[in-house]
């Protein structure tokens, strides 16, 4: 009875520090979606970075595309990803990421995350200067942020450029067009944190 109640207690001590490993520390609040107070259309002009699960390590680009809404009665955000970066890639192997909005203060550690590929295998979300923590549900997320967004993708497909209004194509696409294409990667608001 006595190594059974060991084995308990070490087990409970286990899972207790486990979920400190992996959940967002005191400084964080879960909210609904419908409570984030950012306005959407400055969402990705403010230091918006996401996360992704890789094998070795996260990886994390600079966003400057997306949207946030609703779709079929869920929260959600889209992002467009070009199919030559490396995170693309990751997306296509993992269902979650994480959106991470930064204060003002972290901006030259999020532009060096926009400057430099993870696929030259440095670290560069530890060159940036940037602590990584996980989500519960074991997504990366930046502790230095003071948002972030949980998501679950729910439908990616090719974004079809040649559908384009010219006023984009001029201003942003080289002689009309732009390859390799983006991808639209729309995923389900699962959780977010606030500090």
């Amino acid at each position: 009875m006595k190594r059974m109640m060991f084995f308990v207690c070490m087990l409970a001590m286990g899972m207790t520090a486990l979920a400190q490993n992996v959940s967002p520390s005191a400084d964080w609040k879960e909210i609904q979606p419908k409570e984030i107070t950012i306005n959407p259309i400055n969402l990705y002009q403010d230091w918006i970075v996401l996360a992704v699960n890789n094998e070795e390590k996260p990886n994390a680009m600079l966003l400057t595309m997306g949207t946030m809404g609703v779709f079929r009665g869920k929260p959600i955000v889209s992002i467009f990803v070009n199919e030559s970066r490396y995170t693309y890639g990751l997306l296509q192997k993992n269902p979650y990421f994480t959106l991470a909005v930064f204060p003002e203060q972290y901006k030259e550690s999020v532009s060096y995350l926009g400057h430099h590929s993870g696929r030259d295998g440095a670290d560069k979300i530890k060159d940036a200067g940037l602590e990584v923590s996980k989500t519960e549900l074991g997504n990366p997320f930046f502790e230095q942020a003071n948002l972030v967004i949980e998501c679950r993708m729910i439908y990616t497909g090719v974004w079809d450029e040649s559908k384009l209004d010219d006023s984009i194509k001029s201003g942003f696409y080289r002689d009309g067009e732009r390859r390799p294409a983006h991808q639209q990667f729309m995923a389900e608001i699962v959780h977010v944190w606030t500090k």
